[in-house]
């Protein structure tokens, strides 16, 4: 079950990150169009997108292993391993259309921020030392 989890947040990671290539292609090609006007913070799309897409990559190896050595995840590590992949690179996104967060960032995005960072180490950190563990042991 918890493999199903896993590939379908690779699935919305990978997602995610085709449609903000697209946006990069729009802002990158017209700095004055539309899209550029709402996403100001083009530095900052590009890397919601190269995060969007590492997590994409790192979760589906992680289905691939788990499902390959029929491992299961527990489900708070599961939990912050999906959340932490989404969250994670949607912090870059969020600074990409409200570049103004950059100079004083509301408390409650900074904690917001600090919660995704730590559930995406826990997340991964446990789940490769279970996969670790269970090759090694």
């Amino acid at each position: 079950m918890s493999g199903s989890f896993i590939a379908a947040a690779a699935g919305l990671c990978l997602l995610i990150a085709l449609i903000e290539s697209w946006l990069l292609v729009a802002v990158f090609s017209a700095e004055n169009g539309p899209v550029a006007k709402r996403i100001p913070g083009a530095k900052d799309l590009l890397r919601s997108h190269i995060d969007y897409l590492m997590m994409a990559q790192f979760l589906f190896v992680f289905y691939g292993l788990l499902r390959l050595m029929t491992l299961t995840l527990p489900a708070p590590i599961l939990i912050a391993l999906c959340f932490g992949a989404f969250f994670n690179p949607f912090a870059f996104l969020v600074r990409a259309v409200r570049p103004s967060y950059l100079k004083a960032p509301p408390v409650l995005f900074t904690g917001f921020v600090t919660l995704s960072c730590l559930a995406t180490t826990f997340g991964y950190l446990a789940t490769g030392w279970i996969i670790v563990h269970a090759a090694f042991f």
